[in-house]
C-alpha cells in the first residue's frame, strides 16, 4: 500500500483524492490535510467537457449534479465587446466532425457567408439539445457546494484531517516529512500539493517559475455573487470585455457568479471597484458589496512533479480563467499522472514524461488565451499594451489568418493534441475578424487538391446543416426543473 498525503481540500484536493482513490482503490491510503477555517475561493466555476473524466471516475452523471448541487449546463462561451459592439460564440463541438484533417467546413462556409460556428452550438441561448446530455457539454459549478458534496462522498474512503502544515523537510530535492501543528511530524510515500496559490510544498523544491505577465498581465479579480431568479437559464458562460480587462458571468442555481478581472499595472484597486460597481448597477441593479480582491501571479512552474511531490491546479500555476481551464488542467494533470504510473512505480521516466506533457499544456493554453486579445484595440492603456505586446506566435497566426487560412498543420503543438480542435481556433479568429474572404478563396485555389478539399468542406457543411435542422432544442430551465422534480 502506498501512502499519499494531499495538502489542501479545495476543488483541486478533492478531485485529486477522488480520482486517485477510485483508480487505485485499496492499493493507496490517502490522508487529506486541510485548514477548516479557510473557505474555498468559491466564485463560481465554469468547466470544460473534460470534467466528465472526473465524474465518470466518481460514478456521477450530469443529472446527479443538477439534482444535488444545482449546477447548470454549459455549451460554450459568449465573448462580448472584445471588439467593441460585437459578439461571438466559442462552442465545444467542432465543425470538422471527422477529426484531425485540414478540410474544415469553414473553408467553404466562410467565403460563402454561411459559417455559423460549432456543430451543435453556434450562439448564446437558453436552450439545450433535446437528447438529454448525450452530447458534448460542460458544467457551471458552485465550488463551495461541490467541496461539501465531495467531502460527504469520500468520507468513508479518505482520512480528512483538520490541521495546518508548519514546516516541510527536504532532502535530495524530495520531501522527507511535514510538521503539522496538531499531528506532529508526518511522512508519506508521495505528496500532492493542492494548497492553491501558496504552493506550500512545491515551492520548497528546485523548480523554476515561468512568468507570463508580459503577455497576460491581468493579475487581480473582484468576485461577487448575484442572487437571481431565472426565468430562463443561459447555456453558456459570458466573458465581457471592459476597457481594462474583462468580466465573467456564470449562471448557477439561483444566482450568477460574476467577477471583474484587471491588471494592477494599468488599473488601481479603487478604480476597478468603481467600474465594477457601475457594471453591477447597470446590469443587475445591485452595488458591489465585497471588499475582497483575489491577487495572483500569472505563470506556472516548469516542473509540476519533482521527486515525490506533485503540484496540481493553482499550486502548479495559474493562467487567467478566460477559457475555463482551471478544472480542465487539474483533471488532465491527474489523468496523465495516473496513466503514466498505473502500477504505482513513480519511475523517473514517468516523471520526465509527465513534466513534458504538463509544460506543453501550459504553453498551449497561454498561446490560445493570448489569441483572444488579438483585437488591435488601442482605446485604453490596457488595450494599447495588449496590442503593442503580442506574443510572437499570435503575430504569426494573425498573418496566416489574414493572408491564407488555418489547418491543423498550421497549429502544430497548439492543436487538438493538447486542448482545442481546429475549429476552436477558427471560431475565435473569425470572431476577432481575422479572416479575409477573398484571400481564403485564393488560398483554396492554390491547393493542388482544391476540388477534393472543397467537396469535403461542402459535404461537412451540408451534414452540419442537416443535423442542426434535425436537432430539437428545449428550455435549459425546464430540463433542470424536471430533474429536480
Amino acid at each position: 500500500m502506498k501512502k499519499f498525503i494531499i495538502l489542501g481540500s479545495g476543488t483541486t484536493g478533492l478531485i485529486a483524492a477522488g480520482m486517485i482513490k477510485r483508480y487505485w482503490g485499496d492499493k493507496v491510503q490517502i490522508s487529506l490535510y486541510y485548514d477548516a477555517k479557510k473557505k474555498n475561493i468559491a466564485v463560481g466555476e465554469s468547466t470544460t467537457p473534460i470534467v466528465h473524466l472526473f465524474l465518470n471516475a466518481m460514478g456521477l452523471t450530469t443529472a446527479d449534479l443538477i439534482r444535488d448541487l444545482n449546477v447548470t449546463v454549459k455549451l460554450g462561451i459568449n465573448f462580448k465587446d472584445w471588439i467593441p459592439n460585437t459578439e461571438y460564440f466559442h462552442g465545444f463541438q467542432e465543425v470538422d466532425f471527422w477529426g484531425e484533417c485540414d478540410n474544415s467546413s469553414a473553408i467553404y462556409s466562410l467565403p460563402n457567408d454561411c459559417y455559423d460556428g460549432g456543430f451543435l452550438y453556434n450562439e448564446a441561448t437558453t436552450t439545450l439539445p433535446k437528447e438529454q446530455f448525450e452530447y458534448t457539454h460542460a458544467l457551471h459549478i458552485d465550488t463551495q457546494d461541490f467541496s461539501n458534496y465531495m467531502f460527504e462522498k469520500l468520507s468513508n474512503e479518505i482520512d480528512f484531517i483538520d490541521d495546518v502544515a508548519e514546516k516541510v523537510y527536504i532532502k535530495d530535492n524530495k520531501i522527507e516529512s511535514i510538521d503539522f501543528k496538531n499531528s506532529g511530524n508526518v511522512t508519506a510515500d508521495f505528496y500532492i500539493d493542492c494548497s492553491g496559490f501558496n504552493s506550500l510544498l512545491i515551492k520548497n523544491l528546485e523548480t523554476i517559475w515561468t512568468d507570463i505577465s508580459d503577455y497576460l498581465p491581468i493579475d487581480r479579480a473582484i468576485p461577487q455573487q448575484i442572487p437571481y431568479d431565472f426565468e430562463e437559464v443561459p447555456s453558456y458562460t459570458l466573458a465581457e470585455a471592459t476597457d481594462n480587462g474583462w468580466i465573467w458571468q456564470i449562471p448557477i442555481g439561483n444566482r450568477y457568479g460574476t467577477g471583474y478581472l484587471y491588471s494592477s499595472r494599468f488599473t488601481s484597486d479603487e478604480e476597478a471597484r468603481e467600474k465594477y460597481n457601475a457594471w453591477l448597477l447597470e446590469r443587475f441593479g445591485v452595488e458591489l458589496k465585497t471588499d475582497r480582491i483575489i491577487h495572483y501571479k500569472p505563470g506556472y512552474y516548469d516542473q509540476a512533479w519533482i521527486g515525490n511531490c506533485l503540484s496540481l491546479g493553482l499550486s502548479s500555476g495559474f493562467i487567467e480563467p478566460l477559457e475555463s481551464t482551471g478544472i480542465h488542467i487539474i483533471v488532465k494533470q491527474l489523468y496523465d499522472f495516473i496513466s503514466l504510473n498505473s502500477n504505482l512505480t513513480f519511475l523517473e521516466h514517468n516523471r520526465k514524461r509527465f513534466n513534458e506533457m504538463n509544460l506543453k499544456t501550459y504553453e498551449a493554453i497561454v498561446d490560445f488565451i493570448c489569441l483572444h486579445y488579438n483585437t488591435n484595440r488601442t482605446d485604453s492603456d490596457f488595450w494599447k499594451y495588449m496590442t503593442d505586446n503580442k506574443k510572437e506566435w499570435v503575430k504569426d497566426l494573425d498573418e496566416k489568418c489574414r493572408n491564407e487560412f488555418l489547418d491543423v498543420i498550421s497549429l502544430g503543438d497548439n492543436s487538438v493534441k493538447f486542448f482545442w480542435p481546429l475549429d476552436s481556433f477558427i471560431q475565435v479568429a473569425n470572431g476577432l475578424q481575422m479572416f479575409n474572404k477573398k484571400l481564403i478563396i485564393q488560398y483554396l485555389d492554390s491547393k493542388y487538391n482544391k476540388d477534393n478539399i472543397l467537396e469535403m468542406a461542402k459535404e461537412n457543411h451540408s451534414y452540419i446543416e442537416l443535423k442542426k435542422s434535425e436537432n430539437q432544442r428545449v428550455s435549459h430551465k425546464k430540463i433542470i426543473d424536471s430533474i429536480h422534480k
